[in-house]
């Protein structure tokens, strides 16, 4: 199969891993206490395949886990090769977004569940850390919400952990559009629909990770990424369109100031630590469709290597390169994870252009960065250890280094105390080479040992030998 990005649903993409041998079927009953846990924690050191469990001890249903959590994987998701095109790609892609299409019904409505018969538990019990005192269904289902203003839909991912068989605590953050939509309708003193959907294909799900500006549509980015329309289906009983070839859709509401501690003390979190458990609102499950022999698709939370920082970190980053390129000259490429890190490659134009780059990517940013580095366009930001020369060998710390105190600051930052979570810091390293500052001094600026002559007469002389 060649390269493509326009999914038919999630079981195309995973018999196109299969076929590569990147799909490993879990035959064995596991236990959702601890096994799945371990099994897809050590797959993930790895870097191994995605998993898909067949046979999970009280799940009346299979689970993949890990299914974009490689670098071959998420790319091959956009019809991609490499890092190096992935940013600019991003960017001529999303120029034109591509408005979603009604159908009259899909996969996603082939069966249904009501009432008492409406378990969570029996969809996705797992417990993906020891810590975790209550299965998390929501790693990576997608929250779909609409605006009650514009009418503007809006795809989050949450975490959400099991209060009761059909009730999910909601851990969307404030200042989210799903945390905007849902003080609207509080201040409409009316419930709000919701719909939550997963083992959507791959483009939905990545869509569901970015962070766009107020008004936009991720289904609108979906369907630009996959270069034609997402087929979306109304919801049976909720004002809401999901993805007609889901695997899984739930619908129900958050009524108005229903908030609830959620059950467990810890969770496991993107950021490769246990975050607290938090009051939210709680999401009531009241209708369920999903497609013929549904498969659910969960993710274990850590730092890298997982699923968030493919599926969160790198939609980021390219939304906010497309940003940082269209304000500030002379951007090239940039690399982030979602534990707030931000590295951009520039060719320097002027004195205090890395400066301008950083002041602009704390203003403009979708993503947490505390921390950016700005390096020259000689440095492959895809390599650490390039990078890691750069600052070693070009920063000089009273000159390079900029503090910037009070940026509003994340919610799971474990650099900070809980109760100093609400602002953060910002550092900008300036790892390009000081030019200006040789030039002041009348001094010749150093020169790299890299050779290019000698090489380009060696692959002349000796073409592939070397």
């Amino acid at each position: 199969m060649e390269l493509k990005a326009n999914w038919k649903d999630m079981r195309e993409f995973l018999a196109y891993l299969e076929e590569r041998g990147k799909l490993d079927h879990v035959k064995e009953e596991m236990d959702p206490e601890w096994e799945v846990n371990y099994a897809t924690r050590a797959t993930l050191q790895k870097l191994g395949p995605a998993l898909y469990f067949e046979n999970i001890k009280g799940m009346d249903y299979p689970m993949v886990a890990g299914m974009l959590a490689e670098d071959s994987r998420f790319l091959a998701a956009l019809g991609l090769e490499s890092w190096d095109t992935y940013n600019n790609e991003w960017a001529r892609r999303t120029e034109t977004l591509v408005p979603p299409v009604m159908v009259e019904t899909g996969p996603c409505k082939e069966e249904t569940i009501d009432g008492d018969d409406i378990d969570l538990a029996k969809i996705c019990n797992v417990k993906w850390h020891i810590q975790d005192k209550s299965a998390f269904p929501g790693t990576l289902l997608i929250s779909v919400t609409k605006d009650p203003e514009d009418g503007v839909h809006n795809l989050g991912i949450y975490r959400m952990g099991i209060q009761e068989k059909n009730k999910m605590c909601w851990g969307a953050p404030a200042s989210t559009h799903g945390g905007m939509h849902l003080e609207k309708w509080e201040r409409l003193e009316k419930p709000m629909p919701m719909a939550l959907v997963t083992g959507v294909e791959p483009l939905i799900e990545i869509a569901g990770g970015v962070g766009t500006s107020p008004g936009v549509d991720e289904y609108t980015i979906a369907g630009a990424l996959r270069g034609e329309p997402v087929e979306l289906v109304k919801c049976d009983t909720i004002d809401i369109n999901v993805p007609a070839t889901a695997e899984w859709v739930l619908e129900g509401h958050i009524y108005p100031h229903d908030r609830q501690h959620e059950v467990t003390e810890w969770f496991g979190e993107y950021t490769g630590f246990y975050g607290e458990a938090s009051t939210l609102p709680v999401f009531v499950v009241e209708h369920i469709t999903h497609r013929h022999n549904p498969i659910f698709h969960g993710t274990r939370e850590q730092w890298y290597p997982s699923e968030s920082h493919y599926v969160v970190g790198r939609t980021h980053q390219a939304e906010s390169f497309k940003l940082l390129k269209a304000v500030v000259p002379g951007v090239l490429d940039m690399r982030c994870n979602p534990a707030y890190e931000a590295i951009v490659k520039i060719d320097k134009m002027y004195k205090g252009h890395p400066q301008k780059v950083m002041n602009a990517l704390w203003g403009i940013s979708r993503g947490p960065y505390k921390h950016i580095i700005v390096v020259d366009k000689d440095i492959d930001i895809w390599d650490y250890e390039m990078v890691h020369w750069a600052m070693s060998t070009r920063v000089k710390a009273d000159r390079d280094v900029t503090i910037i105190p009070r940026i509003p600051g994340q919610w799971l930052d474990p650099s900070c105390p809980f109760s100093e979570r609400q602002y953060s810091a910002g550092m900008g390293i300036d790892a390009t080479m000081p030019t200006e500052e040789y030039i002041r001094c009348g001094n010749k600026i150093p020169q790299l040992v890299d050779d290019p002559e000698i090489m380009e007469r060696g692959k002349k002389r000796f073409g592939d030998r070397f």
